[in-house]
């Protein structure tokens, strides 16, 4: 037995640490009535919450879409030379003034210009230099004659006929002028544009890149497309390739999560490591009290009742670089409809562009259309002869969606709406 005896230290109890309370979003926009925002009331709070993407140069080939952040003025003239629009005679059409068959004009010719040539000195007055079919024109000289109108002898050129002012000449500048303002600020990139703006030499345009959008879906109950089913319970997932290909039409670049555990701390590891590379999140679970207190531990967030869409909108900014996160409800065409309202205008954003929803248009219904009588309903239509035909599915899924033309707006009433109605035709 050892003569003092160690004394064993008793463990000390970790501290618990309560978790942060979570964070909301400021000045948001009160409830409206029946406790109900509208759509465009969200929208705008939602798309005031999110800046555009710093603009930075970018190589032509990769701004194909983008949003112009600079104005493009030429700083050279287009042709940058005058060039003679048929093989002739360049001349002073002064020195011909009052030539006739009987009065002819005869000038010396003093040099010859090919196509791609050089122009060679300025063109000295009373005489004339001999030209090719898109040479370019010596400084002094003001016209040319058709070679077949001038008769050459030795080393002089006879002329019968006068010759009008810049007669037979593409002058210098007479497609695009060094100064003149090409492309305007905001506008869309096309390949009309771009190729107008190689054209005048710039290999790259100050202009936004295009949004990382990352898609998650969570949900253990779905499988990705390719992979086997288990469960009877498993079915597989469409969310995702609807909203990718979707956010991708509107020019983001897109990437795949994969299928998640919706349960919190997963999600939370899953969107850390998701972040780096995402200027916007659309997340597609149910948005339970847990998930919205995470999203508020992890930034700042906003829950809302709004109108036409189905239970509660859940939206957050999170990370060191307050990343947005839109969350979307399940289901495809829940998720869709909720991506055109409120997804499509954050990646407009994003963008440097402005987006206020689906356009609408007027049109009459086919058949009466039941109505909520406290919110606004969005209904799958089909259009045919008699008008737009609701889509009848109780639970519509993507196979409606694939069929369908156009979104009836549906505003709550107590009686079936028939006759005309507002609605979102859909590409």
């Amino acid at each position: 037995m050892p003569l003092f005896a160690r004394v064993k230290e008793e463990a000390q109890p970790e501290p618990v640490v309560a978790p942060r309370e979570p964070s909301y979003l400021p000045d948001a926009p009160a409830a409206g009535e029946q406790g109900l925002r509208s759509v465009a009331t969200h929208r705008d709070f939602l798309v005031g919450a999110v800046p555009s993407l710093r603009p930075f140069g970018i190589g032509l080939l990769e701004a194909a879409g983008l949003t112009l952040c600079e104005s493009i003025v030429a700083d050279l003239d287009l042709p940058t030379c005058t060039s003679a629009t048929t093989e002739g005679w360049a001349v002073r059409a002064s020195n011909l003034v009052g030539a006739s068959s009987q009065l002819p004009v005869v000038l010396p010719v003093v040099d010859e210009i090919d196509a791609g040539g050089y122009r060679g000195a300025p063109l000295s007055p009373g005489t004339a230099v001999r030209v090719a079919v898109g040479a370019p024109v010596p400084d002094g000289a003001d016209a040319v004659v058709p070679l077949v109108e001038g008769h050459a002898v030795d080393d002089e050129v006879q002329f019968t006929a006068e010759v009008r002012f810049q007669q037979n000449m593409l002058l210098a500048g007479s497609r695009i002028a060094d100064g003149e303002l090409l492309v305007e600020s905001g506008a869309e990139l096309t390949p009309r544009v771009l190729a107008l703006i190689a054209e005048v030499g710039h290999d790259k345009v100050l202009a936004r890149p295009r949004p990382r959008v990352v898609v998650i879906t969570a949900d253990t109950t779905l499988v990705e497309p390719g992979r086997p089913l288990t469960r009877l319970t498993e079915s597989y997932d469409a969310c995702t390739t609807l909203l990718a290909a979707s956010a991708r039409d509107d020019g983001a670049q897109v990437f795949g999560a994969g299928i998640v555990p919706a349960e919190p701390h997963a999600l939370a590891r899953v969107l850390g490591e998701q972040l780096v590379r995402a200027d916007l999140v659309l997340l597609v679970t149910e948005p339970t009290d847990e998930l919205v207190a995470m999203l508020g531990r992890e930034g700042s967030v906003d829950v809302a009742e709004v109108d036409a869409l189905p239970g509660r909108q859940v939206f957050a900014l999170v990370g060191p670089e307050q990343a947005p996160v839109l969350v979307l409800p399940p289901g495809a065409v829940p998720a869709y409809l909720a991506y055109l309202l409120l997804g499509r205008p954050l990646v407009r954003r994003l963008a440097g562009a402005e987006d206020a929803g689906p356009a609408e248009v007027a049109d009459t219904v086919a058949a009466p259309v039941d109505r909520d009588p406290e919110r606004t309903r969005l209904v799958l239509a089909r259009r045919t002869e008699r008008g737009l035909t609701p889509l009848a599915a109780a639970e519509p899924g993507t196979a409606d969606l694939a069929a369908a033309d156009a979104v009836l707006v549906v505003p709550p009433g107590r009686e079936p709406l028939d006759g005309d109605v507002a609605c979102w035709p859909l590409g």
